[in-house]
């Protein structure tokens, strides 16, 4: 072969060979995605998570929500190893967090997303928790918690259509090799905190699932179900509720074992009948995000104070070489708030707000860090309170329907150790709307609520916490919420215990 023969054909193996994929952003409706991959991969993706909200919309009768940007759910599509380092666990395919500053998810990405493979159904695990706990001021027991994620994570997204309930081929190890569990040890409000091993996790989600499904597709079950609902959020104990509201709980039991025995289940098919798909709108990272990202996955995963020193350590020096790109700076800003390195967190935003006058961010962590200063400093003169939260409601003006500066407000009243005003508990309330999977706004508006002697809203507010399957029999919201209908009054019911807010949500 000769050398031009070699050269043409080297030229056209090179021209065949896939771009390098590159870091992307998809937003959409109700998503924002982030993703090393190719642009048809994460519309691809894009595509089936708006289908999935779609789906869950329809099949629970929940209607859809103002597209704000704040309430989006930010998921980033990593390697597999990647997960496991974020959550610092083993064995997991994905994991999600909500908090004020909004929602996220980690997932690993696979070919197979869009096909019902392994990446799809974990990251529509963790979206149909997100839903539950967006739609309904209710308590769930455990096994139905995981039992409706693990319903929606085999939804099938097709060209026309969206089927719910598809079989969880994927827990069947757990169901037919695993324990079985009956159905008065699933009502059991202590047997999640008693699974231990793997296998018998495994056996709990396929359980859950299980029973879920029965339910779902038994009219008569279902109702009785939802007679239980009413009755674990109310105060009754969970296998009280079960046995006042299916009757005999063995019986129960054995229909749900016949039901996985039988040879066919059936799934709810609905046609997208001219729904219109959201649209993804793809952007390219820019070299400032695209070098920043890995620690900004990390920055927003949650860090100690220990951890937050190192991340910013390294920050600092790739941001440097940034300064022009306001929300590289943003992040940086974030970053040195978490280090506790508060001039730099303002030094930062400041930078970043002189290339982009309406960062939320920015302006979110430069009042933040002026806050903490003054917290810290015992500070008590009321103008430079003042002057920090002016960077608090600029943030604000960005985005009225952000709930982190809303909440940020309400809040630099607590570290001033002063009233709040009317406007900052209108703040906290619109918060508490915003991200109602926070559980901390949450406290902090049943707080404000009891304050205003609006026990009706208090008790609303209370009650997930209070009779969640994970929550101590003895914690704070069943209290104030035992205490309420007892007909105690609003300092009665504050000296049931102390709601300590920052603790347990301002921190990083």
């Amino acid at each position: 072969m000769t050398w031009g023969k070699l050269a043409a054909l080297c030229g056209a193996i090179l021209a065949a060979t896939p771009a390098a994929a590159e870091w992307l952003e998809a937003s959409s409706r109700h998503f924002v995605l982030y993703s090393d991959t190719s642009e048809k991969m994460i519309r691809r993706q894009s595509e089936a998570l708006e289908r999935l909200d779609w789906g869950l919309r329809r099949f629970a009768k929940v209607q859809d929500e103002p597209e704000i940007a704040s309430r989006k759910v930010t998921v980033f599509l990593i390697d597999d190893s990647q997960v496991r380092s974020l959550c610092g666990c083993q064995n997991v395919g994905g994991f999600y967090q909500t908090r004020v500053s909004g929602s996220i998810a980690f997932s690993g990405k696979a070919s197979s997303f869009g096909d019902n493979g392994i990446g799809q159904m974990v990251l529509f695990h963790e979206y149909a928790h997100h839903f539950m706990f967006a739609s309904y001021d209710l308590a769930f027991p455990a096994w139905y918690t995981e039992g409706f994620a693990e319903f929606a994570s085999t939804m099938r997204i097709k060209d026309d259509s969206a089927q719910i309930g598809v079989p969880a081929q994927h827990r069947a190890r757990g169901l037919f090799q695993g324990q079985r569990f009956r159905v008065p040890e699933m009502f059991d409000s202590t047997l999640r905190s008693r699974l231990g091993s793997a296998e018998r996790q495994d056996a709990f989600y396929g359980r859950g699932w299980l029973l879920t499904h029965y339910l779902t597709f038994k009219p008569e079950r279902y109702r009785q179900f939802q007679q239980y609902l009413r009755l674990l959020n109310s105060g009754t104990p969970s296998v009280a509720a079960a046995e006042q509201s299916f009757g005999d709980l063995g019986a129960l039991s054995i229909e749900v074992d016949r039901y996985l025995a039988g040879s066919r289940m059936p799934a709810m098919t609905m046609m997208y009948d001219g729904n219109v798909l959201p649209a993804a709108r793809v952007r390219r990272l820019s070299a400032g995000e695209a070098d920043m990202i890995d620690l900004r996955m990390r920055s927003i995963r949650g860090v100690t104070k220990t951890e937050a020193a190192k991340l910013y350590a390294r920050a600092a020096p790739i941001a440097a070489k940034y300064a022009d790109d306001a929300l590289v700076q943003g992040w940086l800003a974030e970053m040195a708030f978490d280090a506790e390195q508060y001039d730099a967190a303002v030094a930062a935003a400041d930078q970043a707000i002189a290339r982009d006058a309406r960062s939320v961010q920015a302006h979110m962590y430069r009042g933040a860090a002026l806050l903490r200063q003054l917290k810290q400093g015992n500070v008590k003169d009321a103008a430079q309170w003042d002057r920090a939260r002016r960077s608090i409601i600029a943030a604000n003006r960005s985005d009225p329907d952000d709930a982190e500066p809303l909440w940020w407000f309400w809040l630099s009243f607590q570290m001033q150790a002063r009233e709040p005003t009317p406007s900052a508990i209108k703040g906290l309330y619109r918060a508490q709307e915003l991200t109602p999977q926070d559980w901390g706004v949450r406290m902090a508006a049943a707080v404000g609520r009891i304050e205003a002697k609006e026990w009706a809203e208090a008790k609303r507010l209370l009650r997930p916490i209070a009779y969640h399957p994970h929550a101590p029999e003895d914690n704070l919201a069943l209290a104030m919420l035992t205490a309420i209908e007892a007909g105690k009054t609003g300092s009665e019911i504050r000296a049931v215990g102390e709601v300590k807010t920052e603790a347990t949500t301002e921190q990083p």
